[in-house]
């Protein structure tokens, strides 16, 4: 329980540093969300290693979050990249989703963009789980679930 608050305040400590440095919102990940526990929070380099492993090169962003929950027989990944500004994540991620649908060694299928309180998600299936990429301001998020909970872990980022 000691660890679990202190991990907590730490966590808390973290958000408000980002938020004073950047002067935007950083994301605050709950503890449970439809019966997923968070059960690990990387962020600083460690955050931004993971998130240029994940793309196989170095990304060129401010900060990263990546948010880990597990649940019965369920799990979650919630990778979050703040870019310099909003221009650039609008380039990521459009550039992301397209380099995705035209690659012809993409895991990924069954691509739709959908709505949700004025955001723009592209929404797409692939390697046993669903996935949902979005951007909110400087923050490019990309949410893997499974497809009980990736409505529910979005709801809970978008609003």
């Amino acid at each position: 329980m000691l660890h679990n608050m202190r991990k907590c305040i730490i966590f808390i400590l973290f958000s408000f540093f980002l938020l004073g440095c950047n002067q935007s919102p950083s994301p605050v990940f709950q503890e449970e969300i439809r019966g997923l526990k968070l059960v690990q929070l990387i962020t600083g380099k460690d955050a931004l290693n993971a998130i240029n492993e994940l793309h196989g090169k170095k990304i060129n962003v401010a900060s990263g979050m990546v948010a880990f929950y597990q649940g019965e027989g369920e799990k979650a990944t919630v990778w979050v990249s703040e870019s310099f500004s909003t221009d650039d994540a609008i380039q990521q991620t459009e550039i992301m989703i397209e380099k995705m649908r035209s690659s012809k060694r993409s895991p990924f299928s069954d691509y739709k963009e959908i709505g949700l309180d004025g955001v723009k998600i592209y929404s797409f299936k692939g390697m046993g789980q669903e996935h949902y990429i979005f951007r909110i301001s400087k923050s490019v998020y990309w949410i893997t679930a499974n497809s009980g909970a990736i409505d529910e872990l979005c709801k809970s980022i978008v609003g």
